[in-house]
């Protein structure tokens, strides 16, 4: 899974863009209060360690 795909995964579940940082983009989930970092390498694959953990935190 690449980085954008990840991207709408979270908007799916409920995650909207908060700010700009210096190489992430911030999302938060407004009903959970959870905030997450989003690189902007968008084409490029995601961690699989770092997948698992962020797959956990938005919940799919």
């Amino acid at each position: 899974m690449n980085w954008n795909e990840l991207r709408r995964e979270a908007e799916r579940h409920g995650y909207v863009f908060v700010k700009h940082g210096k190489k992430h983009d911030k999302y938060m989930n407004h009903s959970t209060g959870d905030l997450i970092d989003i690189e902007r390498h968008w084409s490029q694959e995601v961690r699989p360690g770092l997948l698992k953990t962020l797959k956990k935190k938005i919940g799919f």
